[in-house]
């Protein structure tokens, strides 16, 4: 094997994405979207409620991405400066519209299925827990979802919300205990 056949980690992968990116290599930017659209998206259907949404925003996450790559310096992993992107996207999204119920149609089974019940119940839990996401203070709300879904280090966090990392550790904690208060009627039913 030579070394051009050695794969990069990650991160440095990345990097050299970027690069070609800020070159004007589309290629490039259609392998860094398939890369991180996945987890961008989860990560912003967590916070907006809405896949439609969480779509939308993570495609305005990619051009801003490509807008400002001949600008962005590699000082931290690509996977942070996408999530601060987002976040950002986030704030200005909770600023415009207020926040919609969500449903889970994506989770329920055809008609015959075997795992009708199985898929039901996931879909309610999923509704459960947007709801309850959706009564946690933002803070709290951006760090569960950046530590749970992205499983980001609280420093990573941190630079992410701007915010030092005892708040970040405060939010965390306090947001687990509001989410258990919070869906404790939905596990006592089992």
């Amino acid at each position: 094997m030579s070394a051009d056949e050695i794969p990069l980690p990650d991160d440095e992968e990345d990097k050299r994405l970027m690069g070609l990116v800020a070159a004007g290599d589309d290629d490039a930017l259609r392998l860094l979207v398939h890369r991180h659209h996945p987890r961008l998206v989860g990560y912003l259907r967590g916070e907006v409620g809405s896949q439609a949404t969480a779509e939308e925003l993570a495609m305005e996450v990619f051009i801003r991405l490509h807008r400002a790559a001949a600008r962005w310096r590699p000082d931290a992993k690509l996977t942070t400066y996408l999530i601060h992107i987002a976040h950002n996207l986030v704030l200005n999204e909770w600023r415009r519209r207020t926040r919609k119920p969500t449903t889970a149609l994506e989770f329920t089974a055809e008609p015959g299925d075997l795992t009708q019940r199985s898929a039901r119940r996931v879909a309610e839990l999923d509704e459960a827990f947007q709801r309850a996401i959706a009564q946690l203070p933002p803070e709290q709300r951006t760090a569960i979802l950046l530590v749970v879904q992205q499983e980001l280090p609280y420093e990573e966090i941190a630079e992410i919300m701007g915010a030092p990392v005892s708040s970040v550790k405060t939010w965390i904690h306090r947001a687990r205990g509001r989410l258990r208060e919070l869906l404790k009627d939905f596990y006592e039913k089992d």
